[in-house]
């Protein structure tokens, strides 16, 4: 498996696998299907740029050359909070979980965070009901500091969310 930071003229398989992710498991996600329906290939473009990856940017997950996983970062805007980056939209393809790509992901992302020199902690928030993932966390080092009640709303059902950190 290979891991890297992706590039602008990764989009068109970005936009495909993050659409994919919130069609089979929107309920682990803050956005919806129709909302990233309206982005263009021309902003996750602008998103992917070289300019923003110290501020934002994914990482890809490739098995043979196909795009099995991602995972976001951005980081906290405002002097006092340039120092925390947050962690988003993880997802790796049903055919690849329990291959490592998860942790893969997670280790590839946090070691660029960790190059950027100034970033000294990384946030996410789970839903609280995804137990794989918040132990998947969990073993990665990060720490529950938050519950987050009725975090999100799907419907007419709400989700509370695990908020976790881990130092740099």
């Amino acid at each position: 498996m290979e891991y890297r930071l992706l590039e602008p003229n990764d989009a068109e398989m970005l936009a495909a696998i993050r659409l994919e992710s919130l069609k089979l498991e929107p309920e682990a996600f803050g956005s919806s299907l129709a909302e990233a329906e309206q982005v263009t290939i021309e902003e996750w473009q602008a998103r992917l740029s070289p300019d923003n990856l110290s501020n934002s940017g994914y990482v890809g997950a490739f098995a043979d050359g196909e795009l099995i996983g991602i995972i976001g970062y951005f980081r906290h805007k405002g002097e006092k909070l340039r120092h925390k980056a947050a962690l988003v939209s993880m997802y790796v393809r049903r055919s690849y979980r329990g291959s490592g790509a998860a942790s893969g992901l997670i280790q590839t992302v946090l070691t660029h965070l960790r190059t950027l020199g100034d970033i000294q902690q990384a946030q996410l928030a789970v839903v609280t009901a995804n137990q794989a993932a918040v132990r998947l966390y969990e073993k990665m080092g990060f720490q529950p500091y938050g519950l987050e009640k009725n975090a999100l709303k799907a419907g007419d059902r709400y989700l509370d969310e695990t908020l976790m950190y881990i130092f740099l």
